[in-house]
């Protein structure tokens, strides 16, 4: 055995040979299983954003303390709470793709409302219901959606599946970050105001939820038998 690293490419074909891979290139070979993956990795691009954001205006444009812009999220946390406690309920009720898609639907139009803020908006007129919407929205998501993830991966690869799943909402946070700051750098350069970048940047990050909806709706079935 080599004493050195392998390379991406010697890991890669590594993984293709290897009967227990390390991630199942099977996975994203179909899309009844690729597509709920996808949107776990979409979702958090638009959930980190506008955390970040939100962040930015309370303290920039509002002129919160950090412990202020701390407090302020506790709406989101609260509603995100509420519908945790009640989604296994309603999944038993409506089944897991009626829930998954009210929640990414709730979270696209909490995105889409944060987007139209300015700098004349006060907390309670600028974020506060969407920040409710986006609770709401996240606590109807995230369980339906890894339930379909591993319902619909093979059973010798459950455990992969569960793994990969942690592993899409990681990379799925990085990424919209990195996109949505990009914009917000460029609105700035531009001469937009703080209010009016950040608002380019949280339109931008509409983007996520709308393909992590198209996506589930499309390709997600049912994994529970309804009431």
């Amino acid at each position: 055995m080599s004493a050195f690293p392998l390379g991406p490419e010697q890991d890669e074909q590594l993984d293709r040979r290897h009967p227990a891979p390390v991630v199942p290139l099977s996975f994203f070979t179909r899309m009844r299983s690729a597509a709920p993956l996808l949107a776990m990795m979409l979702i958090p691009a638009g959930q980190a954003g506008f955390l970040y954001f939100a962040a930015l205006f309370t303290q920039n444009a509002l002129g919160f303390t950090p412990l202020q812009t701390g407090m302020s999220v506790l709406p989101f946390t609260a509603a995100l709470l509420v519908t945790n406690f009640l989604t296994s309920r309603l999944v038993t009720r409506y089944g897991e793709r009626i829930v998954g898609s009210l929640g990414m639907l709730g979270l696209l139009t909490g995105l889409v409302w944060m987007s139209r803020i300015d700098a004349a908006d006060t907390f309670a007129g600028g974020l506060l219901g969407p920040f409710v919407l986006l609770g709401l929205g996240a606590g109807l998501t995230i369980a339906p959606l890894t339930a379909v993830i591993l319902q619909q991966a093979p059973p010798a690869h459950v455990a992969a599946a569960s793994s990969l799943n942690q592993a899409m909402q990681q990379l799925g946070g990085a990424l919209g970050l990195a996109v949505m700051t990009t914009v917000y750098g460029s609105a700035t350069a531009g001469g937009a105001g703080e209010a009016g970048a950040i608002a380019a940047a949280l339109t931008a990050g509409v983007v996520f939820p709308t393909l992590a909806l198209t996506l589930f709706t499309t390709w997600a079935r049912p994994t529970t038998t309804t009431q």
